[in-house]
């Protein structure tokens, strides 16, 4: 019996220790990106994207956390506009870094009093049938070991809420 509990605390140690090594291995970055054709002007796409008043109306987040409270910063929208938050899972903020009406906004993406830093954008351009709006989000984690697991399953976290978010802003621009 004895040999029997020795054979699995040494099997389950050397998993432990693959797991270990594996993650010094797996790249801490990730990109995550969603797409939907939008049957509307880029004009109607961009005021709900470019006017942080506006991310109501199509944002998943208060689906995500009833408890979310979003501040706006003193300019909402243009280069500069910004807003953060406070829920469940931590804090954050954004600053657009760029916004265009003729191909969409970028912005930074600070989570948990800035330890964790994004580059987001949410993107559109012409095809026959409208446009075609990607919203993107491309980071790292930095956690040694755990951070490559983090970032590996990231995409699966991270898209059913820009899914989500893509169909209630096509659903507002289509109307």
């Amino acid at each position: 019996m004895r040999k029997f509990f020795l054979a699995i605390f040494s099997i389950f140690s050397l998993l432990f220790i693959a797991a270990i090594a594996v993650g010094f291995f797996l790249s801490n970055e990730f990109t995550v990106s969603r797409s939907v054709v939008v049957k509307a002007s880029p004009e109607k796409v961009y005021a709900l994207i470019g006017d942080l008043e506006q991310w109501s109306v199509w944002g998943p987040w208060k689906d995500a956390d009833e408890n979310l409270q979003v501040s706006l910063g003193e300019q909402t929208s243009g280069v500069g506009a910004s807003q953060s938050w406070v829920g469940t899972d931590g804090d954050g903020r954004l600053v657009f870094t760029e916004a265009d009406p003729e191909s969409g906004i970028a912005f930074d993406l600070l989570f948990n009093e800035d330890a964790f830093a994004n580059i987001s954008s949410i993107t559109y351009e012409r095809v026959d049938e409208g446009l075609v709006v990607t919203w993107e989000m491309s980071g790292s984690v930095p956690a040694p070991v755990v951070g490559g697991y983090l970032a590996w399953m990231m995409p699966d976290m991270i898209s059913p809420m820009f899914d989500d978010g893509l169909a209630k802003l096509k659903a507002a621009a289509e109307a």
